[in-house]
Protein backbone atom coordinates (compact mmCIF):
# COMPACT_ATOMS: atom_id res chain seq x y z
CA UNK A 1 0.00 0.00 0.00
CA UNK A 2 3.18 2.49 0.82
CA UNK A 3 4.43 1.99 -2.83
CA UNK A 4 0.82 2.64 -4.31
CA UNK A 5 0.79 5.97 -2.38
CA UNK A 6 4.48 6.76 -3.29
CA UNK A 7 3.40 6.10 -6.70
CA UNK A 8 0.53 8.33 -6.69
CA UNK A 9 2.35 11.20 -5.15
CA UNK A 10 4.99 11.00 -7.63
CA UNK A 11 2.48 11.07 -10.57
CA UNK A 12 0.57 14.25 -8.92
CA UNK A 13 4.32 16.27 -8.49
CA UNK A 14 5.03 14.76 -12.10
CA UNK A 15 1.28 16.13 -13.05
CA UNK A 16 2.39 19.61 -11.11
CA UNK A 17 5.51 19.80 -12.48
CA UNK A 18 4.33 19.56 -16.21
CA UNK A 19 1.37 22.01 -15.56
CA UNK A 20 3.97 24.65 -13.24
CA UNK A 21 6.20 24.46 -16.39
CA UNK A 22 3.50 24.90 -19.09
CA UNK A 23 2.57 27.62 -17.33
CA UNK A 24 6.07 29.46 -17.36
CA UNK A 25 6.86 28.26 -20.74
CA UNK A 26 3.62 30.27 -22.12
CA UNK A 27 4.08 33.62 -19.51
CA UNK A 28 8.00 33.55 -21.42
CA UNK A 29 6.24 33.43 -24.87
CA UNK A 30 3.43 35.78 -24.15
CA UNK A 31 6.02 38.32 -22.85
CA UNK A 32 8.29 39.32 -25.44
CA UNK A 33 12.25 39.39 -24.03
CA UNK A 34 12.47 43.21 -26.00
CA UNK A 35 9.49 44.26 -24.48
CA UNK A 36 10.94 43.27 -20.86
CA UNK A 37 14.67 44.97 -22.04
CA UNK A 38 12.79 47.95 -22.62
CA UNK A 39 10.57 48.09 -19.55
CA UNK A 40 13.88 47.13 -17.27
CA UNK A 41 15.69 49.71 -18.77
CA UNK A 42 13.23 52.58 -18.23
CA UNK A 43 13.12 51.58 -14.63
CA UNK A 44 16.99 52.51 -14.41
CA UNK A 45 16.99 55.27 -15.79
CA UNK A 46 13.90 56.55 -13.72
CA UNK A 47 15.80 55.43 -10.83
CA UNK A 48 19.15 57.18 -12.17
CA UNK A 49 17.55 59.97 -12.75
CA UNK A 50 15.39 60.06 -8.87
CA UNK A 51 18.73 59.53 -7.62
CA UNK A 52 20.57 62.58 -9.40
CA UNK A 53 17.67 64.47 -8.31
CA UNK A 54 18.57 63.38 -4.65
CA UNK A 55 22.18 64.26 -4.85
CA UNK A 56 21.55 67.54 -6.61
CA UNK A 57 19.01 69.04 -3.80
CA UNK A 58 21.39 67.20 -1.04
CA UNK A 59 24.65 69.34 -2.87
CA UNK A 60 22.24 72.57 -2.82
CA UNK A 61 22.16 72.13 1.23
CA UNK A 62 25.80 71.58 1.72
CA UNK A 63 26.92 74.54 -0.41
CA UNK A 64 24.38 76.41 1.57
CA UNK A 65 25.59 75.71 4.84
CA UNK A 66 29.29 75.90 3.63
CA UNK A 67 28.70 79.65 2.41
CA UNK A 68 26.74 80.11 5.62
CA UNK A 69 30.04 78.50 7.29
CA UNK A 70 32.68 80.73 5.07
CA UNK A 71 30.66 84.21 5.47
CA UNK A 72 30.73 83.32 9.62
CA UNK A 73 34.56 82.47 9.65
CA UNK A 74 35.01 85.83 7.61
CA UNK A 75 33.28 87.88 9.84
CA UNK A 76 35.45 86.28 12.98
CA UNK A 77 38.59 87.04 11.11
CA UNK A 78 37.66 90.59 10.33
CA UNK A 79 36.78 90.88 14.62
CA UNK A 80 40.14 89.17 14.78
CA UNK A 81 42.25 91.33 12.70
CA UNK A 82 40.77 94.46 13.56
CA UNK A 83 40.80 93.53 17.65
CA UNK A 84 45.26 92.88 16.62
CA UNK A 85 45.38 96.09 14.41
CA UNK A 86 44.18 98.08 17.73
CA UNK A 87 46.53 96.35 19.95
CA UNK A 88 49.05 97.11 17.68
CA UNK A 89 48.57 100.66 17.50
CA UNK A 90 48.32 100.85 20.84
CA UNK A 91 51.62 99.26 21.29
CA UNK A 92 53.17 101.34 18.76
CA UNK A 93 51.74 104.75 20.05
CA UNK A 94 53.22 103.64 23.71
CA UNK A 95 56.78 103.10 21.80
CA UNK A 96 56.16 106.67 20.14
CA UNK A 97 56.01 108.27 23.48
CA UNK A 98 58.79 105.98 25.08
CA UNK A 99 61.26 107.24 22.45
CA UNK A 100 60.14 110.70 22.50
CA UNK A 101 60.89 110.62 26.25
CA UNK A 102 64.17 108.85 25.83
CA UNK A 103 65.19 111.21 23.11
CA UNK A 104 64.35 113.94 25.15
CA UNK A 105 66.29 112.91 28.20
CA UNK A 106 69.39 111.66 26.42
CA UNK A 107 70.53 114.86 23.91
CA UNK A 108 69.70 116.87 26.91
CA UNK A 109 72.00 115.32 30.00
CA UNK A 110 74.35 114.77 26.65
CA UNK A 111 74.63 118.25 25.94
CA UNK A 112 74.83 119.24 29.63
CA UNK A 113 77.83 117.36 30.46
CA UNK A 114 79.84 118.50 27.70
CA UNK A 115 79.19 121.89 28.32
CA UNK A 116 79.94 121.48 31.83
CA UNK A 117 82.84 119.60 31.07
CA UNK A 118 84.22 121.95 28.50
CA UNK A 119 83.47 124.68 31.23
CA UNK A 120 85.44 123.26 33.63
CA UNK A 121 88.73 122.57 31.26
CA UNK A 122 88.04 126.20 30.21
CA UNK A 123 88.16 127.97 33.51
CA UNK A 124 90.72 125.84 34.33
CA UNK A 125 92.52 126.67 31.91
CA UNK A 126 92.08 130.51 32.26
CA UNK A 127 93.36 130.25 35.63
CA UNK A 128 96.27 128.13 35.05
CA UNK A 129 96.96 131.42 32.54
CA UNK A 130 96.28 133.68 35.18
CA UNK A 131 98.54 131.65 37.75
CA UNK A 132 101.44 131.38 35.17
CA UNK A 133 101.43 135.28 34.20
CA UNK A 134 101.09 136.74 37.98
Amino acid sequence: MEDNNNNDRKAKMKEKFSELKGNIETFISDIKVDDLKKSFSMMVKEAQKEFNQLVDRDLEVMKKKLQEEKVEIEKKAKVFLEAQKKELRMVQEKLDQLMKKASKKAPASKKTTKKASAAKGSKEATKKKTTRKA
